[in-house]
């Protein structure tokens, strides 16, 4: 019922409150729905700067792709290997963080960043060697010349007495024990560990050579002129006889050697391989810095991704002018390296002191020393096996360089059944001046990449 004066019955009043309020309420729902909208519509965007950042710098190999080679080129980076897409290349890492200060660089991360503020870290896998122990040192006294000599082996500081020994054998066959002695005539060879310290006497010269025990001797008969007998019995080995005999004797003093190899996982590492950060443009590493930044920033992304690294270590040849560990080749293996590659070592002629390589030989560690003890000395290498379980191989050069087989390095293998991994560190070096070590096999040309973990980690931020 209206009455007079109303211009609207109570019915269309309630209708006309309840449209009213239901608009408020669709408009109130709207602006609720679009401000969470854009909110969402925000976090996806800057979560795709992350995103594609990564995206860009673990799918592309850049442009050029070969712009590690000469930065100049760089139009856009990336990180992926030229040759296998399933990983980032090791190369191209090292030269970003070589190159990190470079303005070319950082203008095309920043590019990725679509301007925003970001730390980028690489966490790679890290491996450090340690050598211990002593290398063998070498034996070799020759008294095969024509002088009248008067030669005795024996333990003690005089006399052939008899000395405790082990693995006595005569031209490579055991010798057995009894109470008759072995004579021995020009061209056989008597080999033993001697046990005990012995020394070689020429009395008639006054010259003594003494031998360290533990030790492994190989005693050479080049000529005789009056018996020259061997007794090898519960007594021990004696070896006996007038002297008068041409001898070379060799071996080497046996020492073990221990290589210790820790290698730790990215995600293990405490503390980032590499850091790169940039802030409105420029390069930043002050962590105060950076974490004002942060707290000025409304928001902030994070994303990490696992990723493999092809990862090919070589140059054909070194200069090493410090004692820091740093390595020089690492890969994989893929053929048995020939008997004419060599490894040489040159240092400048009035140089003295060593130099170590560390060497991984697939399953098995090796130390090389190069060691020069005199101005007007050779050079003088040897390569001993960790854990002393192959004999050490003994090289002599001249007073600037050494040739060392490859092939004494690195152990033949089934190359059907793969290829296996091999490295080379330069581990310790005392020479004044610098030294070089140089490839002459080609090894680069019989390997091919290894491959490692990696995690990238990646923070985007706005502090604009």
């Amino acid at each position: 019922m209206r009455r007079r004066g109303q211009l609207l019955s109570l019915d269309a009043m309630l209708a006309l409150v309840m449209v009213v309020v239901l608009l408020g309420t669709i408009t109130s729902t709207s602006s609720a729905l679009q401000n969470e909208i854009s909110t969402m519509v925000g976090w996806y965007e800057r979560a795709n700067i992350a995103s594609n950042m990564l995206d860009v710098l673990t799918k592309s190999p850049g442009d050029p792709a070969n712009w590690s080679e000469d930065v100049s080129t760089l139009k856009s980076l990336g990180l992926r290997s030229n040759y296998r897409p399933y990983a980032i290349s090791y190369d191209k890492i090292s030269t970003l963080m070589e190159l990190e200060d470079d303005a070319v660089v950082v203008q095309s991360l920043v590019n990725m960043s679509n301007n925003k503020d970001f730390e980028l870290q690489f966490y790679l896998t890290n491996t450090t060697v340690e050598l211990t122990g002593n290398f063998p040192r070498r034996i070799f006294i020759d008294l095969s010349d024509g002088r009248d000599r008067n030669i005795q082996i024996g333990q003690g500081s005089t006399g052939n007495n008899a000395f405790d020994a082990a693995n006595v054998t005569l031209n490579g066959d055991e010798l057995p024990k009894r109470n008759q002695p072995y004579t021995l005539s020009p061209g056989d060879v008597l080999a033993f560990y001697a046990l005990e310290d012995i020394t070689v006497h020429d009395r008639k010269n006054h010259e003594d050579y003494p031998i360290t025990a533990p030790a492994y001797i190989e005693v050479q008969v080049i000529s005789t002129g009056s018996n020259f007998q061997v007794k090898w019995s519960k007594q021990g080995l004696h070896i006996t006889g007038q002297g008068r005999v041409r001898i070379i004797v060799e071996g080497y003093q046996k020492s073990t050697i221990s290589v210790n190899v820790t290698v730790i996982e990215p995600e293990d590492l405490t503390a980032p391989s590499y850091t790169i950060t940039v802030i409105n443009g420029s390069k930043v590493s002050d962590a105060t810095t950076i974490q004002k930044s942060r707290d000025r920033s409304p928001w902030i992304e994070y994303i990490e991704r696992k990723v493999t690294v092809e990862r090919f270590e070589y140059q054909e040849e070194l200069d090493v002018d410090s004692s820091s560990t740093l390595e020089w080749i690492s890969g994989r293996l893929t053929m048995n390296v020939p008997e004419y590659a060599y490894l040489r070592v040159t240092v400048a002629p009035q140089d003295t002191g060593s130099i170590i390589l560390v060497v991984r030989d697939g399953d098995e560690y090796r130390g090389i020393l190069i060691r020069k003890e005199s101005e007007d000395s050779n050079l003088q290498a040897v390569v001993a096996t960790s854990g002393d379980s192959t004999p050490p191989k003994f090289y002599i050069g001249n007073t600037t360089s050494i040739d060392i087989p490859w092939s004494s390095v690195f152990t033949t293998f089934e190359t059907g059944a793969g290829s296996k991994v091999v490295a080379v560190w330069v581990y310790d070096n005392t020479f004044g001046g610098t030294v070089r070590v140089k490839d002459l096999g080609h090894l680069d040309t019989m390997m091919e990449p290894k491959f490692e973990r990696s995690v990238l980690k990646l923070w985007v931020w706005d502090d604009s």
